[in-house]
């Protein structure tokens, strides 16, 4: 991978002025950053990251092309996209705010409505995370009408959905994800989500993903299940180097949070179990939040002195006690 690296500076260095081939190599490396990110530790994706941006950021100061400017712009937006996505997986929630700000910004720039949308489902997602449904909902209602047709609208939709169900709006949680489906029924022929894909792309895992979160914020616990297992079921179906690894695992704790809605803790322990497998590098803040709002659950006097949530707890405690968020690594992030 190193020699890779070097191999492709010098030859960007190399050129005396900026040509195709360089924006080949900068597309191919953000194309693939986008892929790797579903199977890339966060760390050494916020390490490679950072570099091909700030070789982004060295190259639109060589030309002055408009056309070769706005391909750059295109690029940077990509990367600074997936650098909230990552940023936001290692709990600094503001600064993924600050780099989905960006992404967004440089869509503005070249008036590109799909990176526009992206970059604004990004937004929706950390604000709801945070706290703020509200404000996540009215991002996405602002961002949807401009939003393209298909992969960009099926992902606002779905996030919106999320936001929706921490107020408790029920029937417009299911409007949400029906339009969702509806949506992704005419998505494949976005050139830059569905053609780069990776993190930039949105399928019916995902949204199966989205809808289980949303029936466990509502308490549905029969509906959550349903939708659980149906994200567990079509992420198993898609080859471990293509799978969005910690999107499968986000939907086993949300099995598990359905199945302790439903009184079923035996089966919420097995549910759980491949996450708590889970390595310490890879145990993301989203991973963490999801688990920290199952242990609040198994804490209410509903499920009191039973022994399967006594376990779940102490394991839950133990997981995120040394998550992402939590390590003494993140003292030397890169800035």
């Amino acid at each position: 991978m190193n020699a890779a690296h070097e191999s492709v500076n010098h030859a960007l260095d190399a050129a005396s002025a900026l040509d195709p081939s360089a924006l080949e190599h900068l597309h191919a490396a953000a194309g693939n950053a986008a892929c790797a990110y579903y199977v890339t530790p966060p760390l050494d994706m916020l390490t490679d990251l950072v570099l091909l941006r700030d070789t982004i950021y060295q190259q639109l100061d060589r030309t002055h092309k408009p056309l070769q400017q706005a391909e750059l712009y295109l690029l940077a937006g990509q990367v600074c996209g997936l650098l909230s996505s990552v940023t936001w997986d290692l709990g600094l929630v503001e600064a993924a705010e600050e780099q989905a700000r960006a992404a967004y910004t440089y869509g503005s720039v070249i008036d590109h409505p799909s990176l526009q949308a992206w970059a604004r489902a990004l937004q929706v997602t950390l604000a709801f995370w945070s706290g703020h449904p509200r404000r996540a909902h009215a991002i996405a209602t602002a961002a949807l009408p401009t939003a393209p047709t298909g992969t960009a609208r099926a992902r606002l939709h779905s996030v919106n959905a999320r936001a929706l169900a921490l107020l408790g709006a029920r029937g417009e949680v299911r409007s949400e994800l029906d339009a969702a489906t509806d949506q992704l029924d005419q998505a494949g022929g976005d050139t830059l989500l569905d053609a780069v894909g990776g993190e930039l792309s949105f399928d019916r895992p995902r949204r199966a993903l989205c809808a289980g979160a949303a029936y466990v914020a509502l308490g549905d616990g029969d509906q959550a299940e349903r939708e659980a297992s149906e994200a567990v079921d079509l992420f198993g179906q898609i080859p471990a180097e293509q799978r969005w690894a910690l999107g499968a695992l986000g939907a086993q704790v949300d099995l598990g949070a359905a199945r302790t809605l439903r009184d079923d803790l035996a089966g919420a322990q097995a549910a759980l179990q491949p996450v708590f497998d889970l390595p310490a590098t890879r145990r993301t803040e989203a991973i963490a939040l999801r688990l920290h709002a199952l242990a609040r659950m198994l804490g209410t006097a509903r499920y009191r002195g039973a022994v399967e949530a006594l376990q779940l707890g102490a394991a839950i405690e133990d997981f995120t006690a040394v998550s992402l968020s939590r390590t003494t690594g993140m003292r030397a992030l890169p800035k």
